[in-house]
This record gives structure tokens, C-alpha cells and sequence, in this order.
């Protein structure tokens, strides 16, 4: 499958929940297939009379077999934590980007409309269309039913998204493909994010070249918590940006991102020959 492929099979089955509703009691095919999922976030079984919005994003997650790259959790705050740390998927605080497809996108209803809201999430749906300034949503619990809202873009009420990293599950090899050279380009240079390189990228470079880091080898990078080869499948920097790449081949670039910091700290990151 393309990207655009999962994304679209993320939207088709939000979509296919449309009018499931707590009047009728069809909402608990949801909260079911959320509760049958194991383990539970933090251990919770949700009830049917509970708000069920981040369980409705969570059940779709499980049901397209994304619940790797999509955090499974029943509240909103805890969803975007989840967000913020995961190894490749990411939390997006600028609510003024362009989502795409089958982004999720978190709502602040104390929103005052002034400025970047940083308030605590209270609802949150999935992206099902973006034309020009109009966003869809297809949202659990709207109004106690599967529901799809159209909103402005970088309109009141937006808290943040979360970006689930769908590019990591193509098979598209003529997108997906980087040859090691390419690969430590994206290691070494950052022209095109707008980060400031630092004395570790020199380093990387130097450091690769002196262990004969080549196609022939397949040496393990670690952050100390995830282990993968050296030679991921990463979108080429045509379809996708060096930020992406970085964040596929490290984990911690991903972290150290979010956590506003231009400079990638070297001890955050270890590699292994």
C-alpha cells in the first residue's frame, strides 16, 4: 500500500461508523473492539456510559491495524502525551499547519480564539478531507454519535494534531527506498528543515566513514530503548522532508524535535557498529 492508500483505509473506516450512536446503543461495537484490544491504556475499561471520542480513534486504530504508529487511549490528554513520545509518530502543537487525511485532530473548547491555544484537549476526531481552508472531521461522541464536522483551518477551538507516521507503512519501494549515501545525507545535512546543524552531525559523518558505514553492512542505531536496522525503508527527500527521514532513522531526533530543540544533542544518541 501507498501512504495515501492507509490514509484513505483510516478515513473509509471512521467513515463506516457514520450514525453508530449511544440512543440506539450501536456505539458499544466501538467501546467493544476498544475493550477487546489488550493491554488497556493504563488499564481502563471503557464504559458505554463514558465520553468515547479518543475511544472511537483508538477502535478505528485497531480495526486498520495501525495501533503501532496510532496511540490507543480513551482520553484526550493522555493521547497526546502519547503523541509527544512516541518513537516516530509525532504531536503537532502549530494548529495553523495543513493536515492531511487521517490526521487526528485534537479541540479545546475554552479556546479564546486569540493567539496558539495551549489549553488541555477536551474532544478529538479524525481528519476525513482538507479543501483549501475547510477541514473535515469524522468524530465519535458528537452530540452522542459518529458524526462529521466541517470546521475552518487554523480556526478557533483547534488545540493540535496528532501525526501518525503512515510513511513508515508503504511498500512502495520506488518511493520508499534510500541507499545508505542517501541515508547519511539525511544524517549530515538539515538545509531543508530549518534546523541548525551541529558539531554532532560533523561527527556522525566522521564516525560513519571511519567504521566504513556502507551498503555491505547492516550495523544496529539505538537510542537505548528501540533497536533497528541502519538501512530503514525511508521516503526519498522528493515525497517527504529531511525532518521525516531524521525522525525514521532516529527516534530520539524525533523527541529531542518536540522538545524544542534546534541542536541535536549528542547524548541522546548512540550508535552501535
Amino acid at each position: 500500500m501507498t501512504e495515501q492508500q492507509v490514509r484513505e483505509l483510516v478515513v473509509s473506516t471512521a467513515r463506516a461508523w457514520l450514525g453508530k450512536n449511544e440512543r440506539d446503543g450501536s456505539h458499544r461495537e466501538i467501546i467493544d473492539l476498544y475493550n477487546a484490544h489488550k493491554p488497556l491504556a493504563r488499564g481502563y475499561a471503557v464504559k458505554y456510559t463514558d465520553a468515547w471520542c479518543a475511544t472511537f480513534v483508538s477502535a478505528v486504530a485497531i480495526k486498520c491495524g495501525l495501533s503501532d504508529i496510532m496511540p490507543l487511549e480513551c482520553g484526550c490528554e493522555a493521547m497526546i502525551s502519547l503523541y509527544r513520545s512516541h518513537a516516530v509518530s509525532r504531536w503537532e502543537e502549530d494548529e495553523s499547519i495543513k493536515p492531511q487525511p487521517g490526521d487526528v485532530v485534537f479541540y479545546d473548547w475554552q479556546d479564546s480564539g486569540s493567539g496558539d491555544d495551549r489549553g488541555a484537549a477536551d474532544h478529538v476526531g479524525i481528519v476525513s478531507s482538507v479543501s483549501g481552508r475547510v477541514l473535515k472531521v469524522i468524530e465519535g461522541n458528537f452530540s452522542n454519535s459518529v458524526k462529521e464536522r466541517t470546521l475552518e483551518a487554523n480556526g478557533k477551538y483547534l488545540r493540535g494534531f496528532g501525526l501518525p507516521a503512515y510513511y513508515t507503512k508503504t511498500d512502495n519501494k520506488e518511493d520508499f527506498d534510500m541507499d545508505i549515501n542517501e541515508a547519511r545525507k539525511q544524517l549530515t545535512s538539515c538545509a531543508d528543515t530549518g534546523d541548525t546543524p551541529s558539531a554532532w552531525a560533523k561527527e556522525a559523518a566522521e564516525y560513519c566513514s571511519a567504521r566504513a558505514f556502507s551498503t555491505a553492512t547492516e550495523p544496529v542505531i539505538s537510542d537505548g530503548n528501540s533497536r533497528l536496522p541502519a538501512r530503514p525503508s525511508l521516503a526519498s527527500s522528493t515525497a517527504h522532508s529531511r525532518r521525516r527521514a531524521l525522525s525514521a532513522i532516529f527516534p530520539t531526533y524525533n523527541r529531542a524535535e518536540k522538545a524544542g530543540g534546534a541542536l541535536w544533542p549528542r547524548p541522546l544518541f548512540l550508535l552501535r557498529f
